[in-house]
Order: C-alpha cells, then structure tokens, then sequence
C-alpha cells in the first residue's frame, strides 16, 4: 500500500464482502451502527458504498460482470481478515471510544486508526510508527510522572475497587495490599472517577472463523494531569493486577514488550505458512512418481 486510504464503516463492509468474507462485514456493521440492523438496511448500505468506491475508481466491474477491488482496495480486504497478530489500543472515554490498530502480515505492519467510531484510515507503516501513535493515541506526555508507584493486588479486589463509589474505601483497600504514600489517595480517586480507560492488547487469531485472543496486555488509567499503567498476570493459579511505574519510559518498555509478542506471532504463523506449503508440493512430487 503506497498511500493512506480512508473508508466509512459502509465502505469497509462491502470491501470485505467482495473479497468473500460475508461474515466479517456483517460484523464491520454492527460494530460501526452500534445495533442490529434488517437485511433490507444491510443491502441498502452496501449497495451505497458500492456506489461510492465505483465512483472513486476503486471497484470496477469485470468483463464477467463481478465486482472486483483494485488492488489498493484488495489490500485493504487481505489485511483486515488475515493478519497473523494485532496489536491493538483502545481508549474509552466520555466521547466516544478511539481504537488504534497494528496488524501484521507477511512481513508487513498496517497502521488502521478507527476515528469517532465512523471512519477507518489504513496504511502501511514501519515499526517506529507504533511508539507514535501509541504516545498520540493515550496523551501521556503532559502529565505527571510518578517513578516510584509499585504494588499489586488480586483482580477481584480490583474489581471490586472499580464498582465502589468512595475514593476513601479504595484508597483503604490499596493499602491493606501494602501501597504507601499520598499517592495512594490519587490512585483511587482515578480508579473511581477515572477521565478515560484503556488498554494495549496483543491479538492472535484462532480457529477458521479467526476469534481474536489475547494472553498479553496492559491497562491504563488517565487521571487529573496523571497516568496509570497496570500488568494483569497470573500466579499461583489467581489473576492479580500489577501497578508499574508510571513513566514515559515504562510505558515505552510495556509496549515493547507487545511488540515483541506480536513479532513472535506473525515469525510462527509465517514459518506455519512455509512448511504447510513445503510439505504440500512434497506431497505432491512424491504422488506424481508414484
């Protein structure tokens, strides 16, 4: 992909439709209403889009009469629904969710920015892009750092943190899990009356109708000119939640680390890839002497 494409919601269903991925954009339109919607008003919306991308020069219709992506469009189709790893961010906040996406295919990272719910911008993009739209996307950069915050706590107190109303109560329950310092008080007022939520998940896909799956991640918490940066992990057999310094520097070091996941992912599907392929044309030397 040599340049930034920008498709509606509409836009991308019927791209993955004519790539023959009907599931995936029955899903694309859900996700982007918001609500169920009748095959009268599914039709009318591809239909629509349909026109739109013809009039953009970006579908064409073949000598046969079928509906073909250019290969700009093509591309588009191939990335969404056969990377090999996602690593993606997500901040919930009180206008509406932004969704940040990076997949990786065949050696390739695509950048995909969901902007206001509504309009999809790909492109293909290098590694050093992550670090940028991950500090773009979260807004970190002028808040407070606090280098020396620690602590950890079982995922069901966290929960439980989340669901109470009084700072007072959550700052009580942080230091019966041993957190010291006026930043206690700070910690729990974000974590009840948080300004935004988010996460960086890294996503794998399983099973032929690809469900997304994630083993690593991260949470944040952005409070009143302040940050929070969480580590679910697992020990012992209990879920519990890490607080990790929140710095620049240990965001960066975090993201790193997803990177590093999704590089391994995509290295393992590729390999997968290449002995399935070579094991094929053995097999297939091997029946035509026989």
């Amino acid at each position: 992909m040599v340049s930034t494409i920008r498709l509606s919601t509409d836009e991308l269903a019927f791209t993955l439709l004519i790539a023959g991925h009907s599931t995936a954009a029955q899903q694309a339109l859900l996700l982007g209403l918001g609500r169920e919607i009748s095959k009268e008003e599914a039709r009318g919306r591809l239909s629509a889009a349909g026109n739109v991308l013809f009039g953009q020069g970006l579908v064409i219709i073949g000598d046969d009469g079928s509906v073909k992506a250019v290969p700009i469009l093509a591309e588009v189709g191939r990335v969404l629904t056969g990377a090999a790893a996602t690593l993606r961010f997500t901040l919930n906040q009180p206008d509406g969710p932004r969704v940040l996406s990076y997949h990786y295919i065949d050696g390739a990272i695509y950048e995909h920015w969901l902007e206001r719910g509504v309009t999809h911008v790909i492109s293909r993009v290098e590694e050093a892009a992550i670090s940028d739209g991950c500090r773009i996307l979260f807004d970190i950069a002028d808040r407070q750092e606090l280098p020396n915050v620690t602590g950890q706590w079982p995922d069901t107190a966290f929960r439980q943190m989340i669901r109470q109303r009084d700072p007072a109560v959550v700052a009580g329950m942080l230091r019966e899990y041993g957190l010291e310092g006026n930043w206690v008080d700070w910690l729990a007022e974000d974590i009840v009356r948080p300004q935004a939520i988010g996460d960086m998940l890294a996503i794998y896909y399983q099973g032929e109708e690809r469900a997304p799956m994630a083993d690593e991640g991260r949470l944040i918490a952005l409070g009143n000119g302040r940050f929070w940066l969480f580590h679910p992990v697992h020990q012992d057999g209990e879920a519990w939640i890490r607080l990790l310094p929140s710095t620049n520097d240990s965001l960066q070091a975090q993201l790193h680390q997803l990177v590093q996941v999704c590089r391994e992912i995509a290295a393992r599907q590729t390999t997968e890839t290449r002995e399935m392929t070579v094991n094929g044309d053995g097999a297939s030397l091997k029946n035509g002497q026989g």
